[in-house]
Order: C-alpha cells, then sequence, then structure tokens
C-alpha cells in the first residue's frame, strides 16, 4: 500500500474519529437557543447527548436526550430519537433532516398549559391552565410548504381573565397536504364553545374564522371574556376573524 494512501485513510479515519466524539457543549455553543430559553448542563457528543432547557430567568422546562439513528442513513437523513422528561414538558419522537427539508415522525407530548407560557411568552399574561397534549403521527415541512397532520388537546382550560374555571376542553386537527397548513378547532365539553377553521404557514402567518358562545349557569359571568373575543351577532354568538401579520407579535382580529 503506498504511503499517500494510508495517509489518507489515517486522516480520514482521524476525522471520523472528531466527528463521532464531537462534545455537545461545544457544538450547543455555536446554536442560538429560541428567544427567552437557555440551555444547561449540556453532556455527551452531537450524537447521543443531553441538555437542560430553561426559561433565560432560569425556571426549569424539561431534560432533552438526543440519540443518533444510524438506520436513517439508507434513506439519506440525519435522524435523532428525541426524548424530553419535566415537569412542564414531557415529550419524545424522531426528528430527521434530508435532502427533501425536515421531518418529524411519532411525535407526542404532554405539559402543563400555565408551565409551557415559557415556550409561548404571547400567552403569559393570560396565565392559562390546564393539561395540554399533542400528537403527530408524521409531519414534514420542506421550507415552502408542509405535509402531514397533527392534534392538540387543551383540557379543563383557564385563563386568569375569566372567573369561570374551566372554561371547557377544546381540540385542534391539523392537516397539511402542501402550501398553509389548515386546521380546525372545536370544543369537547364545557360553559365557552369555540368553533372554527383557519391557515397557517410558518413561521408567522395565521388565519382563523369562526365563533364563540356561552352556554349554561355561567353564559353570563362568560360576558366580559366573549367581549374580548368578538363582536356580538344576532344570534348572540361571538364572530371570530383573527389574522397575524408576519412580523409582527401578535395576531389581528
Amino acid at each position: 500500500m503506498r504511503a499517500r494512501t494510508i495517509v489518507l485513510l489515517a486522516l480520514a479515519a482521524y476525522l471520523v474519529f472528531l466527528v463521532a466524539t464531537m462534545p455537545a457543549r461545544w457544538a450547543l455553543a455555536r446554536v442560538a437557543p429560541p428567544a427567552g430559553l437557555s440551555l444547561s448542563d449540556v453532556n455527551g457528543t452531537v450524537w447521543n447527548g443531553s441538555a437542560a432547557l430553561a426559561t433565560q430567568a432560569g425556571v426549569p422546562i424539561t431534560h432533552v436526550r438526543w440519540r443518533f439513528v444510524a438506520s436513517r442513513l439508507a434513506s439519506a437523513r440525519i435522524a435523532f430519537a428525541v426524548d424530553a422528561a419535566g415537569a412542564a414538558l414531557q415529550a419524545r419522537g424522531e426528528l430527521s433532516r434530508g435532502l427533501g427539508g425536515i421531518e418529524a415522525h411519532g411525535v407526542t407530548a404532554r405539559g402543563d398549559a400555565a408551565a409551557l407560557t415559557a415556550l409561548v411568552p404571547l400567552a403569559a399574561a393570560w396565565r392559562p391552565q390546564g393539561a395540554v397534549t399533542l400528537d403527530a403521527p408524521a409531519l414534514a415541512w420542506d421550507g415552502r410548504t408542509a405535509r402531514g397532520s397533527a392534534r392538540a388537546e387543551w383540557r379543563d382550560a383557564s385563563l386568569a381573565i375569566s372567573d369561570v374555571r374551566p372554561l371547557g376542553s377544546y381540540r385542534v386537527d391539523v392537516r397539511a397536504d402542501g402550501g398553509p397548513a389548515r386546521f380546525d378547532v372545536a370544543t369537547l365539553d364545557g360553559a365557552l364553545r369555540v368553533a372554527g377553521h383557519g391557515t397557517f404557514a410558518p413561521p408567522d402567518a395565521l388565519a382563523f374564522s369562526g365563533e364563540a358562545r356561552a352556554q349554561g349557569n355561567s353564559a353570563a359571568a362568560l360576558e366580559p371574556l366573549l367581549n374580548l373575543l368578538g363582536p356580538r351577532r344576532a344570534d348572540g354568538a361571538r364572530e371570530l376573524h383573527w389574522r397575524s401579520v408576519p412580523g409582527s407579535a401578535a395576531p389581528h382580529s
């Protein structure tokens, strides 16, 4: 074997060793976490490691572990199995990246609405409470269009601006076949009935149309909240028309 070949093989082996043992702490230090969040207690390598996710104020959200799924290389994808476990959020799923974009498979998440406001700062002023779940069998995003489906539920929902607790339980079904994702909102039970449909195109183009109405003994107590949601129709329901302006912090009615 020629000396040049030996040197090239040795160099290749060394590069593989460097990549395989690259510390996660070194790699994540060069990746900016989402706004308002921070990573700490980083251990392991970029292929098999863990880190703690918390708010910048130090409030812990969850502990994340990731593991490289080598079998996905056969389909030209870099994939990781991800697990998150904490008081605020428990989640798992597989995330991958290939030539066709980003994919997520078998994603399930369970969390407390009050604690999850750290992930959605816009909702903090409403101080939501209740159990939130997410199930997404398969989702794909190529940078322009989305494909797949997901279901989210908010059980025993309540908000600080209403004395009626709980307001009810709600479900959102999301479907995407290319282009903007479509979603439907339905009420499972409760005094505040909300229904409607809308579209969403990442990162922040959202439009929703529907209605909200109160029923039962709590109807009168829900009037202040309904006044915030939308104008009254002739049948007593409130008309909901929300549309976000790309780049803005909140949706507009």
